[in-house]
Protein backbone atom coordinates (compact mmCIF):
# COMPACT_ATOMS: atom_id res chain seq x y z
CA UNK A 1 0.00 0.00 0.00
CA UNK A 2 1.36 3.21 -1.45
CA UNK A 3 -0.47 5.55 1.35
CA UNK A 4 0.57 4.03 4.00
CA UNK A 5 0.51 6.16 7.28
CA UNK A 6 4.26 6.24 8.38
CA UNK A 7 4.18 8.12 11.98
CA UNK A 8 6.65 10.78 13.07
CA UNK A 9 9.55 9.49 15.23
CA UNK A 10 12.04 12.79 15.09
CA UNK A 11 11.82 16.63 15.16
CA UNK A 12 13.76 16.30 12.08
CA UNK A 13 11.10 14.34 10.49
CA UNK A 14 8.37 16.34 12.08
CA UNK A 15 10.19 19.65 10.68
CA UNK A 16 10.29 18.53 7.25
CA UNK A 17 6.86 17.29 7.06
CA UNK A 18 5.44 21.40 8.40
CA UNK A 19 8.55 23.22 7.00
CA UNK A 20 6.01 24.20 4.13
CA UNK A 21 3.23 24.83 6.03
CA UNK A 22 5.22 27.00 8.63
CA UNK A 23 6.42 28.64 5.57
CA UNK A 24 3.26 29.47 3.53
CA UNK A 25 1.52 31.10 7.34
CA UNK A 26 4.33 33.42 7.49
CA UNK A 27 4.20 34.72 3.91
CA UNK A 28 0.41 35.26 4.84
CA UNK A 29 1.70 36.92 8.12
CA UNK A 30 3.90 39.09 6.54
CA UNK A 31 1.67 39.93 3.84
CA UNK A 32 -1.65 40.94 5.74
CA UNK A 33 0.42 42.85 8.40
CA UNK A 34 2.95 44.55 5.87
CA UNK A 35 1.42 48.07 6.15
CA UNK A 36 1.23 47.59 9.91
CA UNK A 37 3.82 50.82 10.25
CA UNK A 38 1.90 53.08 8.13
CA UNK A 39 -1.43 52.33 9.61
CA UNK A 40 0.33 52.35 13.02
CA UNK A 41 1.86 56.35 12.32
CA UNK A 42 -1.41 57.44 10.26
CA UNK A 43 -3.21 56.31 13.48
CA UNK A 44 -0.95 58.39 16.15
CA UNK A 45 -1.09 61.49 13.58
CA UNK A 46 -4.79 61.14 13.52
CA UNK A 47 -4.77 61.15 17.79
CA UNK A 48 -2.13 63.82 17.97
CA UNK A 49 -4.86 65.78 15.17
CA UNK A 50 -7.34 64.83 17.66
CA UNK A 51 -5.88 66.28 20.82
CA UNK A 52 -5.13 69.34 18.55
CA UNK A 53 -8.24 69.90 17.52
CA UNK A 54 -10.10 69.41 20.74
CA UNK A 55 -7.37 71.64 22.69
CA UNK A 56 -8.85 74.04 19.63
CA UNK A 57 -12.49 73.43 20.16
CA UNK A 58 -12.12 73.75 23.98
CA UNK A 59 -10.34 76.95 23.74
CA UNK A 60 -12.96 78.18 21.24
CA UNK A 61 -15.40 77.47 23.43
CA UNK A 62 -14.15 79.25 26.49
CA UNK A 63 -13.75 82.22 24.57
CA UNK A 64 -17.32 82.31 23.11
CA UNK A 65 -18.13 82.03 27.30
CA UNK A 66 -15.99 84.56 27.75
CA UNK A 67 -17.42 87.01 24.90
CA UNK A 68 -21.48 85.68 26.34
CA UNK A 69 -20.52 86.35 29.67
CA UNK A 70 -19.29 90.05 28.54
CA UNK A 71 -22.22 90.88 26.14
CA UNK A 72 -24.77 89.69 29.27
CA UNK A 73 -22.97 92.00 31.46
CA UNK A 74 -22.96 95.08 29.20
CA UNK A 75 -26.75 94.42 28.45
CA UNK A 76 -27.49 94.11 32.05
CA UNK A 77 -25.37 97.69 32.40
CA UNK A 78 -27.29 98.90 28.97
CA UNK A 79 -31.12 98.28 30.22
CA UNK A 80 -29.81 99.65 34.00
CA UNK A 81 -28.66 102.93 32.29
CA UNK A 82 -32.16 102.79 30.03
CA UNK A 83 -33.71 102.58 33.20
CA UNK A 84 -31.84 105.91 35.29
CA UNK A 85 -32.86 107.65 31.77
CA UNK A 86 -36.72 107.02 31.95
CA UNK A 87 -36.77 107.73 35.92
CA UNK A 88 -34.45 110.89 35.14
CA UNK A 89 -36.98 112.00 32.02
CA UNK A 90 -40.05 111.38 34.24
CA UNK A 91 -39.10 112.79 37.70
CA UNK A 92 -36.41 115.76 36.67
CA UNK A 93 -34.02 114.26 38.63
CA UNK A 94 -30.38 114.47 37.14
CA UNK A 95 -29.54 110.69 36.44
CA UNK A 96 -26.49 111.18 37.77
CA UNK A 97 -27.74 111.73 41.51
CA UNK A 98 -30.10 108.24 41.28
CA UNK A 99 -29.20 105.56 43.12
CA UNK A 100 -30.07 101.89 42.52
CA UNK A 101 -30.14 98.78 40.18
CA UNK A 102 -33.70 98.58 39.63
CA UNK A 103 -36.21 100.90 38.01
CA UNK A 104 -38.11 101.36 41.54
CA UNK A 105 -34.79 101.76 43.89
CA UNK A 106 -34.02 104.34 40.95
CA UNK A 107 -37.53 106.19 41.54
CA UNK A 108 -37.55 105.78 45.10
CA UNK A 109 -34.13 107.19 45.10
CA UNK A 110 -35.60 110.07 42.72
CA UNK A 111 -38.31 110.56 45.22
CA UNK A 112 -36.38 111.22 48.27
CA UNK A 113 -34.52 113.79 46.36
CA UNK A 114 -37.19 115.65 45.29
CA UNK A 115 -38.59 116.01 48.90
CA UNK A 116 -35.25 116.77 49.88
CA UNK A 117 -34.72 119.24 47.46
CA UNK A 118 -38.85 120.67 48.26
CA UNK A 119 -37.63 120.76 51.73
CA UNK A 120 -35.13 122.85 51.65
CA UNK A 121 -36.50 125.04 48.80
CA UNK A 122 -37.35 128.77 50.52
CA UNK A 123 -40.91 128.96 51.14
CA UNK A 124 -40.58 132.92 49.26
CA UNK A 125 -40.00 133.27 45.37
CA UNK A 126 -36.51 133.52 44.54
CA UNK A 127 -36.67 136.13 41.77
CA UNK A 128 -39.05 138.56 43.58
CA UNK A 129 -41.13 138.70 40.75
CA UNK A 130 -39.68 139.44 38.01
CA UNK A 131 -39.22 135.73 36.46
CA UNK A 132 -43.21 136.25 35.98
CA UNK A 133 -42.95 138.42 32.92
CA UNK A 134 -39.87 136.36 31.92
CA UNK A 135 -40.33 133.37 29.00
CA UNK A 136 -41.08 130.02 30.73
CA UNK A 137 -38.59 128.35 28.14
CA UNK A 138 -35.86 130.92 28.85
CA UNK A 139 -36.69 130.43 32.78
CA UNK A 140 -36.07 126.37 32.27
CA UNK A 141 -32.71 126.69 30.07
CA UNK A 142 -31.11 128.76 33.36
CA UNK A 143 -32.12 126.45 35.93
CA UNK A 144 -30.55 123.78 33.36
CA UNK A 145 -27.42 125.76 33.21
CA UNK A 146 -26.78 126.08 37.14
CA UNK A 147 -23.53 123.50 37.54
CA UNK A 148 -24.29 122.52 41.25
CA UNK A 149 -26.43 119.76 40.43
CA UNK A 150 -28.24 120.32 43.96
CA UNK A 151 -29.41 124.01 43.30
CA UNK A 152 -30.24 122.76 40.13
CA UNK A 153 -32.62 120.36 41.55
CA UNK A 154 -33.49 122.87 44.33
CA UNK A 155 -34.39 125.35 40.96
CA UNK A 156 -36.45 122.45 39.78
CA UNK A 157 -38.49 121.85 42.59
CA UNK A 158 -38.71 125.78 43.39
CA UNK A 159 -40.18 126.04 39.70
CA UNK A 160 -41.75 122.91 39.06
CA UNK A 161 -44.32 124.33 37.05
CA UNK A 162 -42.12 124.89 34.26
CA UNK A 163 -41.62 120.78 34.22
CA UNK A 164 -45.30 120.07 34.26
Amino acid sequence: MPNEFEPITSQEQFDQAIKARIERAQAKAVERFADYDDLKAKADRLDDLERTSKADIDAANERIRELEDAAAKRDEADAVREARDRVSRETGVPASLLQGETEEDMAASAKAINDFALSKAPGYPLDKGGAAKADPAQARRSIEEIRNPAQRVMARAANISLYQ
